[in-house]
């Protein structure tokens, strides 16, 4: 007859692996704990990210939620959870007053939510920021081992021309993730940051612009193209190669990016919002573009990220594009055969994009549904929530 030890029974727990890893007595009160660790499924094993970015989240959040907003916007946040990963939007700025006082001391934009971040309950993996000016303080604090949380930061333009601060922000990230090639081909290949940076494409959320089916298009009364936008926009070029044409023109921007060209013509309409948010409902942008003959995206010569955000929308309603060069954007969008570059500040030049797409509608329709593909096979937001979500278990790990 075999006598056990009352608080003890004989316990044999293997791995998914098969392998045995306790083959002796063990106190019975420790089964059930044990066993839940060593058999609890992975996909019940969930990650916890903090999310922050230079726009409020949270609101951005509850817009998708109603259906007014497009997911990518959120970078990854509304679909991390289909890979087990939960995430927490930090408010937006409660105290704007800390963000001066940060800029005032070389600590970079948005102190406030850093700081904020230091007095949150640590009950999350890792601070995922989708902007690089959201994490320098964090970042300093971490190089000094004084913030022990991983750090991820979006790279979506070139770093500034401090290199001590460049320095500081490199070292105290875990993992950076550029938006464009070129962005992170600039760091030394023998530099020991490269092996933190990574490459991300950004994709769109074709769900959202899916609610309203293209069946549901129509033509406007003559030709259309439309531009929306308001960050390094020259829409100056854009009208002036417009006056003459035989098309609407409809630009949605800001009071600072409106064009200043005098003496409009009628078939030339601005939007202009004094706004700092959107005055203009991405629904009112969307129907525009279901309209649209083509998209026009003319930027100032900049060596940021700008105008991917509406190459994206372009591409996703499935419109041509006529787009000013950018070295930053890794899109070609004339190899890919979905439309037209155009030189910074060449009036002539985007005369002859524009009249090449009116005068040859079937290539234009051919380029908006290759955009349309290519979102689908390469630019989506599911696409890119996945490469995030492997990053973010890297550094977890």
């Amino acid at each position: 007859m075999t006598h056990h030890h009352p608080f003890k029974q004989p316990t044999h727990l293997t791995t998914f692996s098969g392998e045995t890893i306790f083959d002796d007595w063990l106190p019975t009160q420790f089964l059930p704990l044990i066993s839940q660790v060593l058999y609890c499924p992975q996909s019940l094993v969930s990650m916890k990210v903090l999310l922050i970015n230079n726009y409020p989240m949270d609101h951005a959040w509850d817009l998708w939620q109603r259906g007014e907003y497009p997911g990518h916007h959120l970078w990854g946040a509304t679909h991390l959870k289909q890979h087990d990963i939960e995430v927490d939007i930090l408010p937006y700025q409660k105290f704007k007053l800390l963000n001066k006082i940060g800029r005032k001391l070389g600590l970079g934009d948005h102190l406030e939510q850093q700081i904020r971040i230091l007095f949150h309950p640590q009950n999350y993996d890792v601070v995922y920021s989708a902007c690089q000016t959201n994490t320098f303080l964090l970042a300093l604090l971490r190089s000094l081992h004084l913030f022990r949380k991983p750090i991820v930061a979006l790279i979506h333009h070139p770093l500034g021309q401090s290199a001590l601060q460049n320095a500081l922000f490199l070292h105290g990230h875990d993992q950076l993730l550029c938006l464009s090639s070129t962005v992170m081909h600039a760091f030394p290949p023998t530099s020991p940051v490269v092996k933190k940076i990574d490459y991300i494409e950004w994709g769109a959320d074709l769900a959202f612009y899916d609610a309203v089916p293209r069946s549901a298009e129509h033509s406007a009364a003559k030709p259309l193209i439309i531009s929306a936008g308001k960050t390094e926009r020259d829409h100056d070029t854009l009208v002036s190669a417009c006056c003459d044409l035989d098309c609407a023109l409809k630009i949605y921007c800001s009071a600072a990016t409106s064009p200043t060209v005098a003496n409009l013509p009628p078939h030339i309409e601005i939007c202009a919002s004094t706004s700092t948010n959107n005055a203009v409902s991405y629904q009112t942008v969307l129907a525009a573009y279901r309209q649209a003959t083509a998209i026009a995206i003319p930027l100032t010569k900049t060596d940021n990220l700008a105008g991917l955000t509406s190459l994206l929308d372009a591409m996703a309603v499935g419109k041509p594009v006529v787009m000013t060069r950018n070295k930053q954007v890794d899109i070609d969008i004339e190899q890919e055969g979905i439309g037209i570059w155009v030189d910074p500040g060449d009036v002539e030049g985007w005369q002859q994009a524009i009249t090449y797409v009116l005068d040859h509608p079937d290539e234009a329709r051919a380029m908006g549904d290759r955009g349309r593909e290519l979102c689908e096979k390469k630019y989506s937001l599911e696409i890119f929530t996945r490469h995030l979500a492997n990053a973010l278990n890297r550094i977890a790990i």
